[in-house]
């Protein structure tokens, strides 16, 4: 006669399963903690059984403009009193009493250097990213010397150009394309406001209606993601629209990111993925694209800039127009 207790043991024992790799050893311990009672510490009864632990993938998100959120904690400390480097090899005279735009300006550290140690009539800070240009209004306070209690803030009202401004102050809302102060005005940081906007137009069509704007424009590595996102066409409409808006003898300041960086970033969406394989215009055609189809009459080159990172050592360049 068969014993039922061993019979019954037979029948609900485990199976013996022989993992033959850290995979099948994992989903052994999940097979086992579904299947395995536990003990509620409490009342030492057994418990629900336990689920298994699903760990949840972390996306990091993908800042397909370039539009890093730390990209000053990256290339230099502000916060602790660390100056952007570029910043040596540009002269006052290129600033000073004149109208300036700083694309891509990030969180705002360099157009607020600029603006604050060289004093031009207007800097005009842009980026496409509504966060960024969030923080650099709120970052104008860390620029300020004089005491805070004797400035207004306006870093939530989007009508107003920045944060901590004299309450004396004459500032008022402006598009790109407009003053935003007198003309007598060059203090800081009454000289200085930030700007929401995609610098690259719709179409072509719309060059027409750029008109001479500014003295100094700055494009401080940002022309490789102009070039992902919107390919020849974007980055072609990007120079011309720069042209147009500068003054005759107005300046471009330009730091292209090389060829080989836009590799590091051709799969992050399937526009970019197109983009990149039918760019032809690369950066090292940049000049004589810039020379000989745009129209800027010559280029200098300001400085290759040594930082002690070497994805950071990018020749700065400027175009000057008649």
């Amino acid at each position: 006669m068969v014993d039922k207790t061993m019979q019954i043991s037979r029948t609900t024992a485990a199976p013996e399963i022989t993992p033959t790799s850290h995979e099948t050893m994992e989903t052994v311990e999940q097979l086992v903690a579904i299947t395995q009672p536990s003990t509620n510490q409490d009342n030492g009864k057994p418990s629900d059984f336990i689920k298994p632990r699903i760990r949840k993938e972390k996306h990091k998100p993908k800042f397909i403009h370039g539009n890093y959120n730390r990209y000053y904690g990256y290339r230099n400390k502000p916060e602790s009193g660390e100056e952007d480097i570029r910043l040596l090899s540009f002269k006052r005279e290129w600033f000073n009493a004149k109208d300036v735009l700083d694309i891509g300006c990030n969180v705002g550290h360099v157009t607020m250097t600029i603006a604050k140690q060289f004093l031009p009539t207007r800097m005009v800070g842009l980026d496409i990213d509504s966060n960024l240009i969030s923080t650099a209004r709120k970052n104008i306070k860390y620029y300020i010397d004089v005491k805070k209690e004797n400035y207004i803030d306006v870093s939530e009202n989007e009508n107003m150009v920045g944060l901590s401004v004299p309450c004396s102050a004459n500032v008022v809302a402006s598009p790109i394309n407009s003053g935003v102060l007198s003309d007598t005005c060059i203090s800081f940081p009454e000289n200085l406001s930030f700007k929401q906007g995609n610098y690259v137009l719709n179409n072509s069509k719309q060059l027409s209606l750029v008109q001479e704007e500014y003295d100094t424009i700055l494009a401080l590595s940002v022309t490789k993601w102009i070039h992902l996102n919107n390919g020849d066409t974007g980055i072609k409409m990007f120079f011309q629209r720069i042209f147009r808006h500068l003054r005759p003898g107005g300046r471009l300041i330009l730091e292209p990111q090389p060829w080989t960086s836009y590799k590091k970033r051709k799969n992050l969406t399937l526009t970019i993925q197109n983009n990149f394989q039918n760019i032809e215009l690369k950066p090292e055609h940049f000049q004589k694209y810039l020379l000989d189809v745009v129209g800027f009459s010559k280029c200098e080159l300001i400085d290759v800039v040594h930082h002690k990172s070497k994805g950071f050592r990018r020749p700065i360049q400027m175009y000057t127009k008649c």
